[in-house]
């Protein structure tokens, strides 16, 4: 991740100049994270941060982007873990670096994707666990829209990801993100 914050102001300005060509984009967005499944019983809704990078031509409407993503989900204040449960009482953090292949349909002041993909997820049960990588998959929709010299996005995607049944097993999370294409 700081590698990825080392990079990020070389990335800014060459798609910046590179935005006429439309041959790729970088977006910088936050939201909300949504637990779903079983993580839900013991997290709340938390924070939710994305870099990506946008790459396609602008005649074709498929693209690939590759995402580097941050959730942060809070701990359920009521959660009461059963005896013998792994139910985590504490934050639960996911990292991840993802690619996906997007499908972008034609539209003029508001352009909707839909797109999937998978990649590296490591997570870390808040403070004092050891972060654990997996991979997992993602699947979601969303919409940009012009504004001004930049785009807005407003995009949402489900995670699934794979872990050892004894370190809690498969979860799932759903993060609602809002941002800006350069």
């Amino acid at each position: 991740m700081k590698q990825l914050l080392r990079v990020l102001p070389f990335l800014l300005v060459a798609s910046s100049a590179a935005f006429g060509q439309k041959g790729y984009a970088v977006a910088l967005g936050g939201g909300v994270a949504i637990p779903v499944g079983k993580l839900a019983d013991a997290q709340n809704t938390g924070s939710s941060a994305m870099v990506a990078l946008a790459l396609g031509a602008a005649e074709s409407p498929i693209g690939v982007r590759l995402d580097a993503i941050y959730n942060n989900l809070v701990r359920g204040a009521d959660v009461v873990p059963a005896p013998g449960s792994r139910v985590s009482t504490s934050n639960f953090r996911v990292m991840g670096v993802l690619a996906n292949l997007v499908f972008a349909f034609p539209g003029t002041s508001g352009k909707p994707y839909i797109f999937a993909g998978g990649g590296l997820y490591n997570s870390k049960v808040e403070p004092n666990a050891k972060s654990q990588n997996n991979f997992g998959f993602n699947a979601g929709a969303g919409a940009t829209f012009g504004f001004g010299p930049f785009a807005t996005f407003l995009e949402s995607r489900y995670h699934t990801i794979s872990r050892n049944a004894a370190k809690g097993g498969v979860f799932q999370f759903v993060p609602i993100t809002f941002g800006l294409m350069f």
